[in-house]
């Protein structure tokens, strides 16, 4: 929203006076940018930010026609969208090196043309399809034709750096008609990207991966804002390492994203969090024991019932020497419907237990009471038998159906 506000502030803005200004503010924020996609290694920030930054050099060293100018705003949208094809997992100095290349003969190639054939370029960008809904040019309908690729990438795949890559065509679709505010425009473009570096970076803090639910620190900032009534549930999944040496870590994993989702829906305003291991951690503000215990026993039943279906051994890439003898003599079919249950463990502040840090380690107890017990149970952490019942009353209202 920070640069749709700046991007509509600056169409009232007579930025014909401040053309030298805009270019160093443009300067600043692309590089700004780039030292920030390196540091924290986004390899698909980093391409746009070099493509805007390569338009940049070419219109201050070339000094094109407005018109040529307009087609290097759309050769920027175009570099955007092919950076889709870029995996933002890890930073790759290889790929970087291809790119260097790719970036070098495409803008080595426009300036040859842009001084041997410039009247093709200033075809090219005078270029009129007539729509229903007007008339549309080349170079805009790059810009929104880019946008739109990289919207549904960003709806099938969320990223930080893939929306702020959306916002950046932004600046650049409206900055193409002004050409004293071109550089402006591009410094809030650079600009986007780099503020959708620092989310990413934010959200990799503070989130779990494997999971997407927030993490240890989130968990840990929000102990810390914890006040008055409040109750907290550690979750474990039941026979973890079972799953693991059974079917692999990869099935592991699987198990853990089937349990958080289960987790992220979870009703009373709890929210959960990934506490390490196979260990979740729900924090319920404003609950009391007897109104986290029924949305943790809802949690349980789902859990429960939601049948999880895994890739046999036989299927394995990369098979064990006993499990290929076990699928011969015909004990692992190559898949397995099984079960996932989880063990709950509730505690609430007590006299005993004031500090959320306490209250923690209370829900610890009764998570691993509710383990020796038998697993795929909820079990509480009260000083008071009253209290107890409550929260067992609470558990049974459960077989009921519940609307949450």
């Amino acid at each position: 929203m920070l640069v749709v506000t700046a991007t509509l502030a600056l169409v009232f803005l007579p930025l014909a006076r401040y053309q030298h200004s805009a270019r160093l503010l443009a300067i600043v924020t692309l590089s700004a940018s780039l030292l920030l996609a390196v540091r924290l290694h986004s390899l698909r920030a980093f391409f746009a930010i070099t493509s805007m930054a390569a338009q940049l050099l070419f219109v201050r060293f070339i000094q094109p026609a407005p018109s040529v100018r307009s087609l290097t705003i759309a050769l920027i949208a175009c570099n955007f969208a092919l950076v889709l094809v870029v995996d933002d997992v890890f930073f790759d100095w290889e790929a970087v090196s291809w790119w260097a290349g790719f970036l070098a003969v495409q803008w080595t190639t426009f300036t040859i043309v842009s001084r041997w054939a410039p009247e093709l370029l200033s075809q090219l960008a005078a270029r009129q399809w007539v729509l229903p809904v007007g008339s549309v040019g080349l170079v805009q309908a790059t810009i929104v034709l880019s946008a739109l690729l990289l919207f549904c990438k960003f709806l099938y795949s969320p990223d930080a750096v893939g929306a702020g890559m959306v916002w950046a065509l932004a600046p650049l679709l409206i900055g193409v008609k002004n050409e004293a505010g071109a550089d402006a425009y591009l410094a809030l473009s650079g600009l986007a990207v780099g503020l959708s570096i620092v989310e990413r970076s934010h959200w990799i803090a503070y989130h779990d991966e494997l999971t997407g639910l927030p993490g240890r620190r989130a968990f840990n900032e929000a102990l810390a804002a914890l006040s008055q009534q409040y109750s907290i549930a550690m979750v474990d999944v039941d026979h973890f390492k079972r799953f693991n040496d059974t079917f692999g870590h990869e099935t592991g994993d699987e198990v853990l994203r089937k349990v958080s989702r289960h987790l992220a829906k979870i009703g009373g305003g709890g929210m959960a969090y990934r506490y390490g291991g196979e260990e979740f951690a729900v924090v319920f503000r404003h609950c009391d024991m007897e109104e986290s215990t029924y949305y943790a026993e809802a949690l349980r039943l789902s859990v429960e019932k939601d049948s999880f279906v895994v890739r046999g051994p036989s299927r394995s890439v990369r098979e064990r020497p006993e499990r290929r003898s076990a699928g011969r003599r015909g004990k692992h079919p190559s898949s397995v419907k099984t079960g996932v249950t989880v063990s709950i463990g509730i505690a609430e502040p007590t006299t005993q237990s004031t500090e959320p840090r306490e209250v923690v380690e209370a829900a610890d107890k009764a998570l691993y009471r509710a383990k020796h017990l038998g697993r795929n149970r909820v079990e509480y952490f009260l000083t008071h038998p009253g209290r107890k019942a409550l929260a067992e009353a609470a558990a049974r209202k459960v077989s009921a159906p519940i609307s949450q």
